[in-house]
């Protein structure tokens, strides 16, 4: 007599690291992303709608984990959790002049000293932003090796411009909504990432106070998941 089977038990990947590849768009704003209208941005973001000046590339990491809400998938399939990322670096670099950016018709302060050739004069700008995440997410395991995963995360982001020998940086509001898809360990994913920030001068003669600085764009990229 043939001893019975053990249950297969279905193993659900919770931890995860990401290598992304970073397209994003900033502009001078008056307003802020906030929940009531961050999927209005993110619409813009998948029909490229959004005004602002594209960077030339950009790279980010980002680890995490799944905290499930229960031990066992439901109906041996759908897991609900809160997703925590304690590490999330990202660095993007830009060719723009101020008035690409909307300088010209906001009130910015000591960029008013500025004459119209400053104004158009190109240079690079670069951001560098470091994050946290925390938000829910559902993860669905077809088979035991697949598994297939969506999100919506609050990021509180410290975000940091240098331009023309100024550094700036300040708190900013974020959020990040995506998906991905792995096989085994490896899987692949795409996510909109959007918010603002008003940047406090550190050093430097340029200031960036009067106005926010919003940003909105994706991120597409290849996942580690164990």
């Amino acid at each position: 007599m043939r001893p019975p089977k053990a249950e297969n038990v279905k193993n659900v990947r919770k931890k995860f690291f990401n290598i992304s590849y970073l397209s994003d768009k900033i502009k001078f704003s008056e307003g802020n992303i906030g929940l009531n209208n961050a999927f209005d941005e993110v619409e813009g973001i998948a029909n490229d709608k959004n005004i602002g000046i594209k960077n030339n590339w950009g790279i980010s990491l980002t680890r995490g984990r799944s905290y499930m809400l229960h031990k066992k998938p439901i109906a041996r399939l759908i897991s609900i959790g809160i997703d925590a990322s304690f590490f999330d670096v990202s660095y993007s670099n830009y060719t723009a002049s101020f008035n690409d950016l909307g300088a010209s018709d906001l009130d910015l302060g000591e960029l008013e000293d500025f004459d119209a050739d400053d104004l158009n004069d190109k240079m690079d700008f670069h951001k560098m932003e470091y994050s946290f995440q925390v938000g829910p997410s559902i993860t669905i395991t077809p088979g035991q090796k697949l598994t297939v995963a969506a999100y919506f995360r609050y990021a509180p982001t410290f975000s940091c411009l240098y331009v023309d020998e100024t550094f700036a940086g300040n708190y900013a509001s974020m959020f990040v909504t995506g998906a991905s898809v792995a096989y085994g360990k490896i899987g692949v994913g795409i996510e909109a990432r959007l918010g603002s920030c008003t940047y406090k001068t550190f050093s430097g003669d340029l200031d960036f106070s009067a106005s926010k600085i919003k940003t909105s764009g994706f991120r597409a990229f290849i996942q580690f998941r164990w």
